[in-house]
């Protein structure tokens, strides 16, 4: 699983920019309600710009598996994220590794989700009506606190392995995320409008110094993988 994601990239050439800059993976919106948005013929340029650089993450809101399964089919796509309120039967009718976004009220615990069938959990902000890229932060040291470290752990154990990575997004900036990272310690990090010179469109220094912030912060949180 990755560790650093940019969100929302619009343009081949804003994938490049965020490859360059040391993102290991590059999400790619395929919700009508972002402004964001991919349409599907656009997408294998983009796709294709990252080559072996970095993984391709197509980003779904509410989709049918077979909607998913005929967008990706012919992409080089990595992993799927998850990002609506999509049962839990869905992810077993793709052929992807899946992310479940999960956008979190003030004060929600893990028992609502941490049972659901998926490779990764991605811990978001709520904001009514709107399915990420709002720049609404978490509440980062609870969340530490209640998840304990980079993994979310099944309730009754019967989960192989120690636990699945989860990943934070929600109002993350290069000023902030070093502190995200050592308050939260997740596995992985997602941004999106916090790196952008406008929706859609990102900035290629921000992209950079949120890169290198993340790297620090997981070196001090001593977050290894």
């Amino acid at each position: 699983m990755f560790r650093i994601k940019v969100c929302g990239v619009t343009s081949p050439e804003d994938a490049v920019l965020a490859v360059e800059a040391g993102a290991d993976a590059v999400g790619i919106n395929f919700f009508r309600g972002s402004p964001r948005f991919v349409p599907p013929s656009l997408a294998p340029p983009i796709v294709k710009a990252l080559g072996k650089r970095a993984t391709a993450v197509a980003v779904f809101v509410n989709e049918s598996p077979e909607t998913i399964a005929a967008v990706c089919g012919g992409l080089e796509i990595g992993v799927v994220q998850m990002s609506g309120n999509e049962p839990a039967n869905s992810p077993g009718r793709i052929r992807f590794p899946v992310i479940k976004a999960v956008h979190l009220e003030p004060g929600a615990g893990l028992e609502s989700f941490r049972d659901y069938p998926c490779e990764a959990f991605l811990l978001d902000a709520a904001v009514p009506g709107i399915y990420g890229g709002t720049g609404h932060t978490l509440d980062w040291e609870a969340l530490g606190r209640m998840i304990g470290g980079p993994l979310i752990r099944c309730r009754d154990g019967r989960l192989p392995g120690p636990g699945r990575p989860w990943i934070l997004a929600g109002g993350l900036t290069p000023g902030n995320v070093a502190e995200a990272i050592r308050s939260a310690r997740p596995f992985g990090v997602d941004v999106a409008s916090g790196v952008e010179a406008r929706p859609g469109k990102k900035d290629p220094v921000k992209m950079k110094e949120f890169v290198d912030r993340a790297r620090e912060g997981f070196g001090i949180a001593g977050i290894g993988g």
